[in-house]
Parts: C-alpha cells; sequence; structure tokens
C-alpha cells in the first residue's frame, strides 16, 4: 500500500492553490490540515451549543449558545495565532463563558453574551455587543457599539463604537470611543480617553487625559486629570482577523475526509464475544488504515485500538443505515472503549458519510465528520470537525500527531498553502457538495471500489 503522503496529491491542495485570503491580515493565514488538528481542539462548520469544558482552542463558523468553558486545559495544542475562543457568526444567548488560560476570543458578529478572560487575553467583537466582557490585562474591541459592560482589571485598551454601556478599568488604560458616550466610564489608574464626539454620560478620570470633539458633559477629573477639546479625532477601528471560514477550514477539511475515504485498507478490525479489536498492521511509514461499517458496533460492548507500532491510524467510517440522504448513527451505550486516552493522538476516526452522530460514551481519538451534527454526553478523547455541534460532554486536548494527506506530522512546523479568494469559495463549495452527494450514494449502493472490510 502506498503511504497516505505519497498517495494523495490533493483535492484540497488543488482547490486551494494561488490565491489569497480577503481581509486577512496574520491570524487569518491558510492552515494545513495537519495543523488544524495540532491547533484546535473543535472545528464546527455551524452553530456550537453546549455548557460543557472544551480544553483546548476552537473555532465555530456559525453561532455560539451555551455556556462553556475554553481553554482550562490546552495539553499539547501547539501555539497558534488564533485566539482561543473564534466565533464567525454571533454569540447568541446562554450563561457565563469562560476563556481560561489567557486565551482570548474573537467574535465577527454581536454579543449579547458575557465572557470571562481569566489570566487576561483579548477581546475582539465586529459588531455590537450588548453582553459584558471582562478581563485582567486585556484589550477590547467592539467594531459596532457598546451597551453592555466593558471591565478590565489592570489596564490595557479599548476601542468601541458609540457607548452606552459601561467601561470600568484599574490601571492605566487607552478608551478610544468613535462616536458619543451617554454612559459611566471609570478610569481608576490613569490612562487617556479619547472621545470623537460628546459626552452625555459621566466620565471619571484619576489622573490622565481626556481628548473629546463634542460637548463636554459632566466629568470628574482626579489627580491631575485633564480635559481637552479639539476639532476632530482620527479613530481607527482594530480590523478583523478572522479572515474567511469557508477557505481556511471548511474547504480543506471537507475534503480531507473525501481523501482519506480513497484510501486502501491495510487493517482489520475482528468482531467476537462482545469485543470490537482494532489490530493496527502499520505500513513502513507507520501507517495504519481501517475501513469498517457502524453496524459493527451493533453487538459489542468493549472497543480495543491495538496500535502495533503505527504512529497514525485512520478508521474509515461508513454509516450502512441510510435512510435517503439522512445517514445518522448513534454509538450504542453498552460500548466501551479500553484506554481511549492511550490512543487517542494516534487515531483519527473519518466518518465518511455521517449526517447525525451521537457519542452517549467516552470516545478515544480525534473525529472528522464534516457533514454530521454531533451530539456527546461523554467526553470525545481528541479533536472534533463536525458540520454543527450540539454538546452534554467534554472535548478533551488530545491533538492528533498522525500524519495527514497534505505531507505534514500534525506535530510539525510546515509550510501554509494559499487559500482561495471568496469569488471562488462558490464553486469550490459546490463542487464539494456533490462529491459529499456522490459518496453517500456510491456507498448506498455499492459502487465504491471494494476495499477489505472486518
Amino acid at each position: 500500500m502506498a503511504t497516505i503522503t505519497s498517495r494523495l496529491a490533493g483535492l484540497a491542495v488543488m482547490a486551494m492553490a494561488g490565491a489569497t485570503v480577503a481581509n486577512g491580515p496574520a491570524q487569518a493565514g491558510t492552515l494545513t490540515d495537519a495543523t488544524i488538528f495540532s491547533q484546535f481542539d473543535a472545528v464546527i462548520f455551524g452553530n456550537f451549543s453546549s455548557t460543557s469544558d472544551v480544553e483546548g482552542r476552537t473555532v465555530v463558523g456559525g453561532n455560539l449558545v451555551g455556556g462553556a468553558t475554553f481553554n482550562n486545559n490546552p495539553a499539547g495544542v501547539a501555539a497558534s495565532s488564533f485566539a482561543a475562543l473564534s466565533v464567525y457568526g454571533n454569540a447568541t444567548a446562554g450563561g457565563n463563558f469562560n476563556i481560561n488560560n489567557g486565551g482570548g476570543v474573537a467574535i465577527g458578529g454581536t454579543n449579547n453574551v458575557s465572557f470571562n478572560l481569566n489570566g487576561g487575553g483579548s477581546a475582539y467583537v465586529g459588531g455590537n455587543n450588548s453582553g459584558n466582557l471582562s478581563g485582567a490585562t486585556a484589550s477590547m474591541t467592539v467594531g459596532g457599539s457598546n451597551s453592555g459592560n466593558l471591565t478590565l482589571n489592570s489596564g490595557g485598551s479599548v476601542y468601541t463604537g458609540a457607548n452606552s454601556g459601561g467601561i470600568n478599568a484599574s490601571g492605566s488604560t487607552a478608551v478610544r470611543i468613535n462616536g458619543s458616550n451617554s454612559a459611566n466610564l471609570n478610569l481608576n489608574g490613569g490612562g487617556t480617553v479619547a472621545l470623537n464626539g460628546s459626552n452625555f454620560g459621566t466620565i471619571s478620570l484619576s489622573g490622565g487625559s481626556l481628548t473629546y470633539t463634542g460637548n463636554r458633559g459632566n466629568l470628574n477629573l482626579n489627580g491631575g486629570a485633564t480635559a481637552t477639546k479639539v476639532g476632530s479625532l482620527s479613530l481607527t477601528a482594530p480590523v478583523s482577523t478572522l479572515g474567511s471560514f469557508a477557505s481556511t477550514f471548511q474547504t480543506p477539511l471537507t475534503a480531507l475526509s473525501t481523501q482519506l475515504d480513497t484510501l486502501t485498507a491495510n487493517s482489520t478490525a475482528t468482531a467476537s464475544r462482545n469485543a470490537l479489536i482494532f489490530n493496527a498492521a502499520p505500513n513502513n511509514a507507520g501507517e495504519a488504515v481501517f475501513d469498517i461499517n457502524t453496524s459493527l458496533f451493533t453487538a459489542n460492548s468493549t472497543v480495543t485500538v491495538n496500535l502495533g507500532g503505527a504512529t497514525t491510524v485512520i478508521i474509515n467510517v461508513n454509516v450502512d443505515s441510510c435512510v435517503s440522504t439522512n445517514c445518522a448513527f448513534a454509538l450504542p451505550n453498552s460500548v466501551n472503549f479500553n484506554n481511549p486516552t492511550g490512543y487517542a493522538a494516534t487515531v483519527l476516526w473519518n466518518f465518511v458519510n455521517a449526517t447525525s452522530l451521537n457519542f452517549p460514551t467516552e470516545f478515544g481519538g480525534s473525529v472528522l465528520a464534516p457533514l454530521a451534527s454531533v451530539t456527546n454526553s461523554s467526553p470525545i478523547d481528541g479533536t472534533l470537525v463536525a458540520a454543527s455541534y450540539t454538546g452534554n460532554g467534554e472535548i478533551h486536548s488530545h491533538p492528533f500527531t498522525g500524519t495527514l494527506p497534505d505531507g505534514s506530522s500534525a506535530g510539525s512546523t510546515v509550510s501554509a498553502t494559499a487559500a482561495p479568494e471568496p469569488a471562488s469559495l462558490f464553486l469550490i463549495g459546490s463542487g464539494l457538495a456533490g462529491l459529499a452527494a456522490v459518496r453517500r450514494n456510491r456507498r448506498r449502493h455499492g459502487d465504491k471500489p471494494a476495499k477489505p472490510r472486518a
């Protein structure tokens, strides 16, 4: 069997060649498949809803709901220019969200919830903010208007459009308001305020200075603080670094699933006496590939993965109980994975045609399911890639360390490939959607070239 790196010249690489990401400062630079799995604990194409922890870094293409804690135990996660939590849509509803270990949060749309930046970090909201953002040493940006509360515990910087919410800072803080202020602004440790408009609220300064263009309004100037009216101010909002979610994440990861599905199995799984055993038989490159159907799980209560020296294990999983285009699979409650964290970093489960997945028990290994809505009530030990996610269990940080089709190890330093311009995304997305439909039909009707199955 040829190695993964030599067989898969690549749909993802061809699709991503020769263009740049629009609106893309450093953070929006294209990632390889390997670096995505090394940097992120969850990549959700659509909406994310959960109140359970995600131990590592998370990116959400849709909206955020819930009240989870992120980045609380990012063991082994590679450094990244992305925040601990990036949401390309809106943060819409739920309780408090915690971002731990100095991680930041970036919201492309509006924010209506509370974020606690524990240990520092920065916060970016592209639209309006009506929620609460609080952090230790952070920068906070609200591209639209702020009607919520922005709290910095020990200095930092704030940018917002018109402010009708609270801004409170301890320590020397630089505040820029690109519009009028109609609420309370308190700087207790000095700092500066630039107000490109009028003050209809109360601005209190203990030291530092205020520069404004409109009406002075109610000011409390203490500790030698000064206020100066000027004819004009030029305040520019920080630029979003989120870039294109489709080209950075969704397009290449969907293509990766299609690519992995073409591999010929070199290893087998055996089912006997309520035990499902995966015996890896790696090639010279340390790569083992399995090809199984979900029906293999139904009568088995114990799952064992024997690596056999493999450094990369790809398990292609076909849902064989599809109804039309609905390919749903719920792992039986009786299934128990032996030592799932022992091999989690080596194993990638590719659910090639699943449209719905439910994991009621702890699941060992990363999950690639670009077409599926995923739910869980027990931990997933590895990176989760899914169309949408509703979580009642944690996602544990076990970054995949194997080799992927871009030819790189997930733990190594690799060169990024340029991503397609937005005008190309429709064509690429349409092609991938067609591939997904063909893949589902091919598996249902048995047209796929034969591969050894357990």
